[in-house]
Parts: structure tokens; sequence; C-alpha cells
């Protein structure tokens, strides 16, 4: 996630929460062209800034870290990919509709699935 994306999500979350730019900055002891820097992606925020805009705007610090979830989700096709099993394209385009956490749970439970299959065969 760049700073575009984080700036983009501040934004929103500022606009979500009825304040302006210069309210929000003047709350968070900067100028209001920092924190215009900061939406436009022309400035990194540091984490500890970061930190802070999340408290005041009651937003946890993962939402502007995680990608946006309301972005139209991809879904590939046999002409997309290398994929040639149907089967396989299929289980892709599912997780794409997994929010991060739960497609980590997908992916321990792969490895389960694997390492069971080691110890059967060996």
């Amino acid at each position: 996630m760049g700073s575009k994306d984080i700036g983009r999500k501040l934004q929103q979350a500022r606009e979500d929460a009825g304040l302006s730019q210069e309210q929000l900055a003047s709350m968070l002891g900067c100028a209001q062209s920092t924190l215009s820097n900061y939406e436009k992606g022309k400035r990194r925020i540091y984490l500890t800034q970061l930190e802070n805009i999340a408290e005041i705007l009651n937003k946890p610090i993962e939402y502007f870290l995680e990608s946006n979830h309301n972005e139209p989700i991809k879904h590939f096709n046999q002409v997309d990919t290398n994929i040639d099993e149907p089967e396989l394209l299929q289980i892709v385009n599912a997780l794409y509709d997994l929010p991060r956490e739960q497609r980590k749970s997908v992916m321990d439970y792969i490895i389960w699935q694997k390492s069971r299959r080691t110890l059967q065969e060996g």
C-alpha cells in the first residue's frame, strides 16, 4: 500500500467524520498544507502520525493500511491466466471475495492438507 492509497483513505475518513482539512490539521497540530500533501500522497505519513489520525477519526489503523474492500473485485478467466484447470480457477476467484484474514486461514488449511499428504505418503 503506497502513500497515495493511504492518502485517499485518509481523505475519505476525514470526510466521513465531517471534518475539513483545516479542522483535522488543527487537531493534529500540523499545517493544512501538510494534511493536503498527506491526502494527495505527496508526503509520507509516519506511523505515529497515522496512529494519531486513526484515533481522531475513530478508525482502526488497519483501515489505512489494508487494501480497500470496496474496490471492484478482480475475477480471472481462462484467457487472463495460465490456469488450465477450471477448479483451480474457481478457487482463485473465490479467494478474491474473502477478507485478508480469511485468505490467510485458507492458506493455513492448504499447508495443513499438504503436510497430512506428506505424512500419509511417507
